[in-house]
This record gives structure tokens, C-alpha cells and sequence, in this order.
């Protein structure tokens, strides 16, 4: 078991997409994406250019247990997934933020793997390559979303946070603090829930979130 703790610079409920009972993180973040293995633990954390939280006072907007592994190609087709591909024409924001959104396509001439990013509201084709570099998108069903009501973590419980954004995320290498600062949340929390909405391109009417388990 590894802890791994990122910042988050915009969540939108498209990184991670915590929706539909399963959080996952399919899109942003290829590095974590390669380096995460099921039994590790993900907690993203604020950042300054999110919420305006200074380095060293970031707080917790979702942490993860990754369950599975799965590459794009699985991703996009399983049916477990399929209510997270956008519909950008839906009202309801849960619909809208969809992150799957790498349709595979036949293999280039050097056999790599080609994909179609179908119309979402997040990312572009500036975007693709990094995503689609990532190859698989992280699962679980044992997490808790904080969203913008994100969780502050006291300091004699707190991991590793990296000072700025880092490709691969830090890892907690002292298994006590790790679990301790697991368990503090726990205590807290519900997991399998998403506790409030996202920070960016989610108007307050929309409660859509609230149909999440």
C-alpha cells in the first residue's frame, strides 16, 4: 500500500469524476495514472490557484482507495462506465462532466493505440496527448469527494503534500502517519460519497451531485 497526495488546480467533477457510485480519475494526471497501483490510496488536495489555500494549508477535495486499473480501451466500452460519457446537451451537470472520453480507434501503422476525444466541456485536443499518455484510468468505490467544502487536515495527522504541482504526486514513506491521516478521514466522512459539488463550471442551482450515492 502506497499514499499518494497531489494538488488539484480546477475541479469541475471531470478530475477525478466522482459521480455514479465509482470515482474515477481517467483524465489529467498521466504520471499518477501510470504509477498508481490497485491497494494504493490518492487524496488530492487544494492548491492556491483552486481556493486560494497557501502552501502548507492545503486542504482534502477527495480521497481514493484504486480498486482497478484499466486501460482506455476497457474504459470507454465498459458498461459500468458508460453513464460517464458526456452528453455536453444534458442539464444536469453529473451528465455533462463525464470523463470518458477516449473513443479507441484502430492502431497507427506502428501498432500504438489511436483515439477520437469525443465533445466534452473540460479538455480539448491541447489536452489529448498528456491524457491519453496516462493509458489507464484509475477505480474506486471506497472514496469520499469533498468538493468545494474540502476537509482540513490538522497537522499532526497531515501527509506528504507536494509545495507545487507535481507530475507523479509525493508519497507518504512513514505507513503510520499514512494510516493515521486515512483513518482521521474515515472517522469524518461517509465514504462512497460526494459531499458537496465541485468548485469550477457548476452554478449553484444545479444539484444533480445530490443523485450520487
Amino acid at each position: 500500500m502506497r499514499l499518494l497526495s497531489y494538488k488539484i488546480t480546477h475541479d469541475s467533477g471531470f478530475a477525478p469524476n466522482p459521480f455514479w457510485g465509482v470515482l474515477t480519475l481517467a483524465t489529467c494526471k498521466p504520471g499518477i495514472r501510470r504509477k498508481g497501483q490497485p491497494g494504493d490510496w490518492i487524496a488530492g488536495f487544494t492548491s492556491r490557484g483552486l481556493c486560494r489555500d497557501p502552501v502548507g494549508k492545503e486542504r482534502l477535495l477527495f480521497l481514493m482507495k484504486v480498486e482497478e486499473k484499466i486501460l482506455y480501451e476497457q474504459y470507454f466500452y465498459d458498461e459500468r462506465f458508460q453513464c460517464k460519457i458526456p452528453d455536453v446537451s444534458s442539464s444536469k451537470g453529473i451528465v455533462r462532466c463525464g470523463d470518458n472520453i477516449y473513443q479507441p480507434l484502430e492502431c497507427n501503422s506502428i501498432g500504438q493505440p489511436e483515439f477520437r476525444q469525443l465533445s466534452n466541456l473540460n479538455h480539448d485536443d491541447n489536452e489529448k496527448m498528456r491524457d491519453i499518455s496516462g493509458r489507464n484510468a484509475l477505480i474506486s468505490s471506497e472514496f469520499v469527494y469533498f468538493g468545494r467544502n474540502p476537509m482540513s487536515i490538522p497537522q499532526y495527522v497531515r501527509p506528504n503534500v507536494p509545495s507545487m504541482q507535481s507530475p507523479y504526486g509525493v508519497e507518504t514513506s512513514d505507513m503510520g502517519r499514512a494510516r493515521e491521516f486515512m483513518q482521521f478521514v474515515m472517522d469524518r466522512a461517509t465514504m462512497g460519497r460526494v459531499q458537496a459539488p465541485p468548485h469550477n463550471k457548476w452554478p449553484d442551482s444545479d444539484e444533480s451531485w445530490k443523485e450520487s450515492p
